[in-house]
């Protein structure tokens, strides 16, 4: 809970001194109005089953409230169900030349802004072990066509073809097996 400190103790048969007896009931006016502007309290006091529901409510909460995000780190499910808005924004990837794809493009949106052509180059599974389901969606920005090409072993299957349509056209990228991928979005051949 919460700590206070009493600065005099008094025993029985002792003579109490009035500016002792003062200072007790000023430590304990301290700490009053310190809980009551949210401090003194113990590392830990203040936990869900210490706070009765309804009882903190957005009013009551500074306007200027900082929160921690937490960590949550890397979780395998079969299925994760949702209600409500699921709101994530996705790293970007700028290019101006041909690139390599990296594992830190998973899960982001690696945009190519070149005026000639490119190709964006998927790397064997033994140089960079990309999980299965990894999920890389690309942007043309630039006049230049991207054409996705997999390294030597790798198979990148879509259709019509693995060259991105024309400026703004996107295209996602999914790992299906070890070295398998497909291509998907406003392609041509």
């Amino acid at each position: 809970m919460a700590t206070v400190t009493i600065p005099y103790v008094f025993s029985n048969g002792s003579p109490i001194v009035a500016a002792e007896h003062n200072s007790n009931w000023q430590a304990i006016a301290n700490y009053s109005n310190g809980l009551s502007a949210g401090t003194n309290f113990d590392t830990g006091a203040i936990d869900t089953v210490s706070i009765a529901d309804g009882a903190i409510t957005t009013a009551k909460l500074a306007t200027s409230l900082s929160l921690t995000t937490p960590t949550l780190g890397v979780a395998t499910a079969t299925s994760i169900a949702v209600s409500g808005n699921v709101v994530y924004h996705m790293g970007t990837n700028s290019q101006s030349t041909g690139y390599t794809l990296t594992l830190s493009d998973d899960g982001k949106i690696v945009e190519i802004d070149s005026p000639t052509g490119v190709n964006v180059t998927i790397p064997l599974a033994a140089s960079v072990l990309f999980p299965i389901g990894t999920f890389i969606t690309l942007i043309q920005v630039g006049a230049g066509q991207v054409t996705v090409a997999g390294a030597s072993g790798v198979t990148v299957n879509g259709t019509p073809g693995l060259k991105l349509r024309t400026q703004w056209s996107t295209a996602s990228l999914v790992k299906r097996a070890s070295d398998t991928w497909i291509l998907m979005g406003d392609l041509s051949s």
